[in-house]
């Protein structure tokens, strides 16, 4: 402890006091010179004891107060981790730490699956329609019910058409294919691929509150609805318009 402590120690008992009453009952002593020697030697005896027993009081708090001051410094004291590096901390080093937590708990995540979707495959049927020979496949590699895809192309290509036995589409017009991949990736953008992290890992899923769809990401969890398919154009057909002579008839 240092010079400056014991000084403030000392005050805080008053031992400057006690000094002062020893100096005075000194002073006593001598005044009064007609006194007896053994009542001045009682005298004596007595301030003498009073003043071991303040200076042993005095000493036993110094101590009880160094104990209490080292007790309190030895609280105070930080203690130094040699693994805690919070100044060494960059945001490179976090952001690659929480990748590197996110691939381990995610191996899915490393390497996405890409999906190669093939070209429609088409073949003439006659002089008025198409054969889509491949919608089957097409519509798997989607991950989307053929009902859907077919409703598509049917509103957007303004024209009729059916699913043959063999999940064929057939088209009544002539299309060349590229008009019907260019349709088919405005189909992929809008009801298959993910807005968020552009993943064709999605599903369409119908609400039947709201009867509107929503595409599912499987791979980052967003949800957004997709645009109802409007019903195109329906071409007409000769029994259709004698049909509806008749009726008016």
């Amino acid at each position: 402890m240092s010079a400056e402590e014991e000084a403030e120690m000392a005050a805080m008992l008053d031992l400057s006091k006690k000094k002062k009453k020893k100096k005075k009952t000194k002073d006593k002593e001598k005044s009064s010179g007609g006194k007896s020697k053994s009542s001045s030697s009682g005298g004596d005896g007595a301030g003498d004891e009073g003043g071991s027993g303040s200076a042993g009081a005095s000493e036993e708090d110094l101590a009880a107060q160094r104990a209490i001051v080292a007790a309190d410094e030895a609280r105070q004291e930080v203690t130094t981790d040699a693994h805690d590096r919070k100044a060494d901390y960059t945001y490179s080093g976090l952001l690659d730490r929480v990748v590197g937590i996110l691939h381990a708990h995610n191996p899915d995540l490393i390497e996405k699956k890409r999906r190669n979707m093939k070209p429609p495959q088409l073949t003439r049927v006659g002089t008025k329609k198409t054969l889509w020979v491949n919608f089957q496949e097409i519509c798997t590699m989607m991950q989307r019910p053929p009902e859907h895809v077919f409703q598509f192309f049917m509103a957007e290509l303004g024209t009729e058409g059916s699913i043959d036995g063999n999940q064929r589409l057939v088209i009544r017009g002539k299309y060349v294919p590229k008009y019907i991949e260019s349709l088919l990736r405005k189909y992929i953008v809008e009801y298959v691929t993910c807005q968020m992290c552009r993943s064709p890992n999605t599903e369409l899923v119908k609400d039947q509150a709201s009867r509107l769809y929503f595409c599912n990401c499987s791979d980052c969890g967003s949800v957004r609805s997709v645009a109802p398919i409007r019903t195109g154009y329906h071409a007409t057909s000769r029994a259709d318009r004698r049909a509806a002579r008749n009726a008016k008839a």
